[in-house]
């Protein structure tokens, strides 16, 4: 049996590609299923790209900004701008996108 594999060249874009593919499938089942809804996830996907423009890695968070527009085109409309002004607010881990109180942060 031949060895098909030898010749496959595995880049870090494929790996990175591939990784997304799968990420974006896992999020909409889970979205069907009622777990996350695609609000949350944007907001998520938008803290993340926020941090490594902080972090000057520009060229992530214009693609993980890009992934976070998406999710939130799947809500009607939702606004990336609010998004980014609740960035400082908000916490992710419990509540995805719901502001805390001043007096919770």
């Amino acid at each position: 049996m031949e060895n098909r594999h030898e010749d496959l060249d595995v880049s870090a874009k494929l790996v990175f590609d591939v990784n997304l593919a799968l990420y974006l499938d896992l999020v909409a089942v889970l979205e069907r299923s009622g777990v996350v809804t695609y609000r949350q996830m944007a907001a998520r996907v938008l803290n993340i790209s926020m941090d490594a423009r902080d972090d000057g890695d520009n060229n992530l968070a214009s693609a993980l900004e890009g992934i976070a527009k998406g999710f939130a085109n799947q809500e009607e409309g939702l606004s990336i701008g609010l998004l980014k002004a609740a960035h400082g607010v908000r916490n992710d881990e419990a509540m995805g996108d719901i502001p805390l109180a001043p007096d919770q942060g």
